[in-house]
C-alpha cells in the first residue's frame, strides 16, 4: 500500500515521459489546457492586484490577503508554465478553489469582518474566471496524470536489485 502511494507521488512530480505514439492530439489538448490554466491564473493575479491597488488595501484584514492572492496567482502561473507536472496543477487548482471559496464566504456571511457585494466591481468576472480555472486545471492535471499511469497489462521493468535469485 505504501509503495503504491509513493510511486503515485513520484509520478505526479516526475518529468513527463516521451509521448506515446498516436497520442499527438492528446498532448496538444494538454498543452492548450495548460496554457489556458496559466493565463487564467495570471488573470486571477491581475484581478486581485487591481482590486488591491484600487482600495482593497485599505481593508484591515482582507487587504493584505488580496496582495497575497495576486502574488500567488502570478507565481503559480509561472510555476505551471515552467514546471508542467501534475503536482503543479494540483497546487494551482487548490489555490484557485481556496480563492473561490473565500469569495463565496465573503459574499454570503462575510470574511474577517468584510462582507462583499455581488454588485461590486470584478465580483462576477472573478466568480466566472475562478470557476473555469478550477475546471481547466483539474482537467489538465487528470489528463497528464492518466498519461503517466502505467498501462494495464504492461509489465514494469523490475530493478536489478529486486530480481529474486533462484534458490539452489
Amino acid at each position: 500500500m505504501t509503495e503504491s502511494i509513493i510511486s503515485w507521488a513520484r509520478r505526479l512530480a516526475s518529468p513527463n515521459r516521451p509521448a506515446i505514439p498516436g497520442t499527438g492530439g492528446r498532448t496538444a489538448v494538454e498543452l492548450i489546457l495548460r496554457l489556458a490554466g496559466v493565463a487564467a491564473l495570471a488573470w486571477i493575479g491581475y484581478l486581485h492586484l487591481h482590486l488591491w491597488l484600487e482600495g482593497y488595501r485599505q481593508i484591515p484584514a482582507d487587504g493584505p490577503l488580496f496582495l497575497l492572492d495576486a502574488v500567488a496567482g502570478f507565481v503559480l502561473a509561472a510555476v505551471l508554465l515552467a514546471w508542467p507536472r501534475p503536482l503543479a496543477g494540483l497546487l494551482a487548482a487548490g489555490f484557485t478553489v481556496a480563492t473561490l471559496g473565500a469569495l463565496v464566504i465573503s459574499l454570503s456571511v462575510g470574511l474577517l469582518g468584510f462582507h462583499e457585494s455581488v454588485s461590486a466591481s470584478f465580483v462576477r468576472p472573478a466568480l466566472a474566471v475562478e470557476s473555469v480555472t478550477v475546471l481547466v486545471l483539474l482537467s489538465w492535471t487528470a489528463s497528464v496524470a492518466a498519461r503517466l499511469q502505467p498501462r494495464a497489462g504492461r509489465r514494469q521493468p523490475v530493478p536489478p536489485d529486486r530480481v529474486s535469485q533462484p534458490v539452489r
